[in-house]
């Protein structure tokens, strides 16, 4: 039997807040099934970015992130504001995490966030020609540690899927 996609019945939000939208679904699949409720996150567009130095280092971050409840080394990345293009949000997400900037954003295109229950998609960025600018602008509540790392080994380092695949496609454009 082919996959076909269900029929949602009844939609509610259970949170809505300034960092993430918890929604219901009532759903009914091909045969008649009837799954309820299916939990979805509503959640802003992301970006990841590698980003390389001149002398083909990379920039990475360490940070704690309380979901996992660790400390860990990742790329600088965040959530696409409504109103700008994904490649105006790693400019400013790289510049802001890192106080780095670059002279070229390439896209490596996108993949979903957990397409199994959240419907947002990470877009992945190489950004080369980075260079030190400007203080970090953080957030209230982040630390980060900024560190320069030479490119090889920057994979091994990193433990969150999506910034992972970021490091295969941009050793993938600069193998290629």
């Amino acid at each position: 039997m082919v996959p076909e996609a269900w029929r949602t019945t009844a939609r509610s939000m259970v949170v809505e807040d300034r960092w993430i939208r918890l929604r219901a679904d009532d759903c009914v699949d091909a045969d008649g099934r009837t799954i309820a409720p299916y939990y979805v996150l509503e959640q802003a567009e992301w970006v990841s970015i590698v980003a390389l130095t001149d002398e083909g280092y990379a920039v990475a971050i360490e940070e704690y992130h309380h979901g996992a409840g660790v400390v860990g080394a990742g790329l600088p990345g965040g959530a696409v504001d409504a109103t700008e293009s994904p490649s105006a949000a790693a400019s400013r997400e790289l510049a802001e995490e890192t106080g780095y900037v670059a002279d070229e954003i390439v896209d490596l295109g996108w993949s979903w966030a957990n397409w199994g229950n959240q419907d947002n998609r990470v877009h992945h960025f190489l950004a080369r020609g980075c260079r030190h600018d400007r203080p970090q602008e953080l957030d209230a509540g982040e630390t980060i540690d900024v560190r320069v790392v030479p490119f090889a080994e920057l994979g091994e380092q990193l433990a969150q899927s999506y910034h992972q695949l970021t490091w295969f496609k941009a050793d993938a454009r600069l193998s290629g």
